[in-house]
């Protein structure tokens, strides 16, 4: 899957010449943590609520609300702005982002072509990914999670055991233990809400499993 698929392509964005206040206001208006500056189609900055905090007077200041409004007005978003900024492309993988948005410890990628911003990719819209990836909006489903054996078929194995009992595999994640290497711990979303007998068949086959309530079954 790849970025431009699920972006945020509605934006909202700011100029240079933009003032603090008014910056400060659509964070608040519009529920987010920051927003791109630019001049035309062109990306040159961001700015979030952090850069308005660290630019504000301390609240151990006496200033008015008056007074502190006037000095936010007469401040620019271009004076303020973080010019230096991590961006991905629509044809980045959502896992390239992900793993950028994490490693800079950043909330939000914009999204361009060239210097052209075209879009937006935040944690949101990643957690919504995770979240279509494992099928939890589909019902009923339960959750299971297996430690299986890294050996190759082993996860085809818990899938026919799944199918014989008729049921239907939503989602299946897994992967290798950082730790292991012999083990992948596996979750595995099923349409059902009969958790006794999938496990009670799982642990018959072998399987340890741990349900929704974090119940270990053996």
């Amino acid at each position: 899957m790849f970025v431009g698929k699920r972006m945020t392509r509605d934006l909202v964005t700011v100029t240079g010449d933009t003032s603090i206040l008014k910056v400060k206001n659509l964070l608040e208006e519009k529920h987010i943590d920051q927003i791109p500056v630019v001049e035309g189609k062109k990306l040159i900055g961001i700015i979030a609520d952090r850069d308005i905090r660290d630019n504000s007077p301390s609240p151990a200041n006496t200033l008015s609300v008056h007074e502190l409004n006037y000095l936010l007005s007469e401040m620019k978003a271009e004076n303020v702005m973080t010019k230096e900024v991590f961006t991905t492309t629509p044809e980045s993988t959502i896992e390239a982002a992900a793993r950028l948005i994490n490693d800079k410890h950043v909330n939000s990628l914009p999204v361009v072509i060239g210097d052209e911003l075209v879009g937006l990719i935040t944690t949101c819209d990643l957690l919504k990914v995770l979240l279509d990836f494992m099928g939890v909006h589909n019902t009923p489903t339960c959750r299971v999670e297996l430690r299986l054996s890294s050996n190759i078929g082993e996860i085809a194995k818990v899938a026919n055991i799944i199918n014989d009992m008729g049921l239907r595999i939503v989602s299946i994640l897994s992967t290798i233990d950082k730790d292991d290497s012999n083990i992948r711990p596996t979750l595995v979303r099923v349409g059902t809400y009969n958790t006794d007998e999938l496990c009670r068949v799982l642990n018959k086959a072998g399987y340890e499993t741990v349900i929704d309530d974090g119940k270990v079954e053996e």
